[in-house]
Parts: C-alpha cells; sequence; structure tokens
C-alpha cells in the first residue's frame, strides 16, 4: 500500500508541474508554484524531484513515454509490406507529435532558450533514444532490398524532416490550429511517397 500511496503522490505532483509549465512555462515557474498547484511542502516536492530541470524532464519525456514506446519498438509489426510499415509509422507519427497534448509539451521545449542543458538532455534522453529504433527499422529495410543501400541515420533525419515538412513552419510560428486526423494521415501519405522516391529500389511493392 505504501509503495501506491508514493506512486499516486508522484503522478499528483507530476500533473501539477505540467499544468504550472503548460500555463507559465519553464522559465517563469519556481518550485513553490508547484507546491501551491500540488498543496504540499516544499520538503515533500523535493522529496521526490531534486530541481524544476529534474521535474521539468519528468513532465516531458515521462509524459511521452509510453506514445513513443508504443510507436517506436513495434516497427516490425505494422504490416506485412515494408512500405506499408513506413506508411503506417509516419501515419501514427504525426497523429501523435500533433495532438493537441505534444503540441503543448513541444512548445514547452521551444520556448525554452536560455537553459542550454534542457534541450541537450531531452534530445538525448527522448528524441535520440527512439530515432535508435527507426535507424535500425530502415537498415533491415536496405539489408533486405526494401531500400536501396544508404546510410540509416541520414534516411531517418530525410524521413523525420519530410514528416514534418507541411507542418513545422506553422507550429513553431504557432499558425498551426487544429489539424485533423484526415489531413494529418494526407501529409504522412506524401511524405512517405517523396521518402521512398528518393530510397526505393527499382522493384517494389505499393501502397495501394
Amino acid at each position: 500500500m505504501a509503495r501506491m500511496r508514493t506512486e499516486g503522490k508522484r503522478e499528483e505532483l507530476l500533473a501539477a508541474a505540467t499544468a504550472v509549465f503548460l500555463e507559465q512555462g519553464f522559465e517563469r515557474t519556481l518550485m513553490s508554484d508547484i507546491c501551491e498547484k500540488a498543496k504540499c511542502s516544499k520538503s515533500t516536492l523535493y522529496g521526490y524531484f531534486a530541481s524544476k530541470e529534474d521535474i521539468f524532464y519528468e513532465v516531458v519525456i515521462g509524459g511521452t513515454a509510453q506514445e513513443g514506446a508504443e510507436l517506436f519498438m513495434n516497427l516490425d509489426g505494422l504490416g506485412d509490406c515494408f512500405e506499408e510499415r513506413l506508411y503506417e509509422f509516419g501515419r501514427r507519427y504525426l497523429l501523435n507529435l500533433y495532438s493537441p497534448r505534444f503540441m503543448a509539451l513541444r512548445r514547452l521545449i521551444f520556448a525554452d532558450t536560455s537553459n542550454l542543458s534542457i534541450g541537450r538532455t531531452i534530445y538525448e534522453n527522448g528524441i535520440q533514444r527512439y530515432e535508435h529504433f527507426v535507424v535500425e527499422f530502415l537498415a533491415k529495410a536496405m539489408d533486405s532490398g526494401s531500400l536501396r543501400p544508404a546510410d540509416p541515420s541520414i534516411a531517418v533525419s530525410h524521413l523525420c524532416g519530410l514528416l514534418e515538412s507541411e507542418l513545422l513552419p506553422r507550429f513553431l510560428l504557432r499558425a498551426l490550429d487544429n489539424i485533423s486526423r484526415t489531413d494529418l494521415e494526407m501529409v504522412a501519405q506524401r511524405a512517405v511517397e517523396s521518402f521512398l522516391a528518393a530510397y526505393r529500389p527499382s522493384i517494389h511493392c505499393s501502397l495501394s
């Protein structure tokens, strides 16, 4: 029972911190603000998290861990044909990334420009960790002949860049309203086709 109460309290503190960060941003938020939101003492908060940076990492990385694991760690189970799997990955990638919650969390990261260690830590412990699974996925496709031989890490950068190419500038400038599921799926379709036009060998199966 004690462990359940402890885990429950931690989640309660994270929920309070998330609400405060989303409202005030990282820079303006104080640990006392989180305490006030969570209705707890500073000693309680510091018993779970060593610093504001520590709790921020947990809000961003921990808050996206389940979706990230489901998306990136099961790439081979997304379909029978490689190109179908690639499109399904792209579709799920955009649906996750451009959901209201993910967009709010990403804006928290992009809005913080003064603490350089935050972006680096989130990249190394979050984005880079998950990119590894896509690199392996594309490397297998190159070995099997589904894609032409190339550097798979560069191919991942091209793939993810294409998936966001229609959306990222508007997102960063806060000119992107909620985008529909159908529109995101069409964006994914176009991005994957563009990627395959560059990396597809002469013999392939079709998405249709």
